[in-house]
């Protein structure tokens, strides 16, 4: 059906604007992507596109604050690290003080000379334990040590002595009779338990303490024998035993007193292995720690809930390091280089359990390091994804905003010619 001429209802006018209004739409939503760069501004663009490109953004931010709070955290620990440094500097000092100390040919005068550098060493060791922080945040007084896990109970021979006319013994069934100090090992189930209360230093007196034992060979004048002292690190209460073990002392015939619930087999020693000694350095047991009130540091290390790097690090004072009361000038009227002796072996103690904790403090940073490596990568591929949805494609873009401004100059040179058609009626009245 033919449509005539009409005035009532421009019906060109009308279609030319209806696409007009299409291309200007277009037009517009083009110039808002090409000026802002992305293909999804608003949810009406692409509803789903919005949503997907929204979470992976969100992922984005995630890692890469993750990124920052992983670096703090390994900031953090590097200062810890420094701090553990300096404080074995001055474990080695003392160490070195204590060997001068070990040498009888420094008097007890001497000694107390070299102990009050030890004290003020000792001093130093809490001050860094106390001060060291980080934002605030202290590092080494325990107060984010977390579960710490047990520490057993253990015993070394420090020192030992081959005897004389036995030094090429075979061992017999375990034992080396060779040395003065033939075996060595706990005597009671309390050699694991941690002494409560006073401190004792015998088997009967409870749970192990630290401590040394010393083993001396004698000349009673009467006899050659074995002389045992103990000394508890912890009190400075030293005890020499009331027995003196005769020559050929075997698991046969008994073992040295059982201080701190350790049993010493003693060699078969003879009178040419007078003034002969050996050192057993004992470290008493210390329960796990769960310290729900000084709980480990969480470090968040990536972008969801729950991911997070926990890291404890324990007090580095002189009480935790068990070396609270190293005494140069402590002494026994059989042994008088017995404190220094007993020091050496404290020191030692506490620089494994420093260095340790340097090596804990250590591998944290190499994986957070690595922690840090892999939330940067999480980012960028995430930021990728995030773009291959919203980021536009600018030639693309480009090429359409070209179609549309031509499509809108000739839509409106149409329009324009259109209006101007309904006035051919006027030809009529002529």
């Amino acid at each position: 059906m033919s449509q005539g001429l009409s005035i009532a209802n421009n019906l060109l006018a009308n279609n030319v604007q209806l696409n007009l209004d299409r291309n200007q739409q277009s037009l517009k939503n083009t110039v808002t992507q090409l000026s802002s760069g992305l293909r999804i501004n608003t949810a009406a663009d692409d509803p789903s596109g919005l949503a997907i490109a929204t979470n992976l953004q969100t992922q984005v931010d995630g890692f890469n604050q993750a990124v920052q709070n992983v670096q703090n955290a390994n900031n953090a620990a590097q200062v810890a690290e420094g701090a553990l440094q300096t404080t074995t500097d001055i474990l080695q000092r003392i160490r070195s003080l204590a060997v001068e100390a070990a040498s009888d040919i420094n008097s007890n005068s001497d000694r107390q000379n070299l102990q009050v550098e030890v004290s003020q060493l000792l001093l130093e060791v809490n001050r860094i334990s106390q001060n060291t922080n980080f934002n605030g945040q202290a590092l080494l007084d325990g107060s984010h040590s977390g579960f710490q896990a047990r520490q057993t109970a253990f015993l070394n021979i420090t020192a030992n002595t081959a005897l004389s006319t036995n030094g090429n013994i075979a061992t017999v069934q375990g034992i080396n009779y060779g040395f003065l100090a033939a075996t060595v090992a706990a005597t009671s189930a309390s050699f694991q338990t941690t002494v409560g209360g006073v401190q004792g230093i015998t088997a009967a007196a409870g749970g192990t303490a630290d401590g040394t034992i010393e083993l001396q060979v004698i000349n009673t004048g009467v006899s050659i024998a074995v002389q045992e002292t103990f000394v508890d690190s912890a009190t400075g209460k030293v005890c020499v035993s009331g027995t003196l073990y005769a020559i050929g002392t075997n698991p046969a015939n008994g073992v040295a007193n059982a201080f701190d619930n350790v049993g010493v087999t003693l060699g078969n020693f003879t009178s040419a292995d007078v003034g002969t000694t050996a050192y057993i350095k004992i470290s008493q047991n210390v329960a796990a720690l769960t310290n729900p009130n000084n709980p480990a540091f969480n470090f968040q290390s990536a972008a969801d809930e729950g991911d997070v790097i926990q890291v404890g690090i324990e007090a580095t004072n002189t009480s935790t390091l068990r070396i609270s009361n190293v005494n140069l000038a402590l002494s026994a009227s059989n042994a008088p280089s017995l404190g220094a002796e007993d020091a050496i072996g404290q020191i030692d103690n506490a620089l494994d359990r420093l260095l340790n904790q340097r090596a804990q403090l250590g591998s944290v940073i190499v994986r957070l390091n690595e922690d840090a490596n892999n939330d940067n990568v999480a980012a960028v591929n995430l930021q990728a994804s995030e773009s291959s949805i919203r980021d536009l494609n600018v030639g693309a873009a480009t090429t359409e905003f070209t179609k549309l401004q031509i499509l809108v100059q000739v839509g409106t040179s149409v329009l324009a010619q259109s209006n101007a058609n309904a006035q051919s009626v006027l030809s009529l009245f002529r």
